[in-house]
């Protein structure tokens, strides 16, 4: 589900600019070359960046901060804590989702629901 369809192009542009930041400072370390470089990357690249960047972060935490920095951006309530991050799962493209995760969801489904 694209996130046309739930905000208009004017908090779309903030919710960009606060994520923007956020990872400029959180996963680059505030190095705005290695953070151009990757937003400029093909797809597949990118992806590998921001895999091996991201391998230390508590991306929950991240998820948090984003939303706190978003809430205050727009001067609203923060949208989501970390407790209820599991809302954005039905927005995720499958695709998108790592190989080992699969794996690691396919065996607890096995093992609660013995398939």
């Amino acid at each position: 589900m694209e996130m046309e369809v739930f905000f208009s192009n004017a908090v779309q542009l903030e919710i960009q600019t606060v994520l923007d930041e956020l990872v400029l400072e959180a996963v680059f370390g505030g190095n705005k070359a290695d953070f151009d470089t990757w937003k400029e990357s093909p797809s597949d690249s990118a992806r590998l960046v921001w895999e091996s960047k991201t391998e230390r972060i508590k991306l929950s935490t991240f998820a948090e901060e984003f939303f706190r920095r978003l809430g205050t951006k727009l001067q609203r309530p923060m949208l989501l804590r970390k407790g209820e991050l599991h809302r954005l799962v039905q927005l995720v493209d499958v695709k998108s989702i790592p190989h080992e995760v699969v794996e690691k969801l396919d065996a607890l489904r096995a093992l609660l629901v013995g398939t």
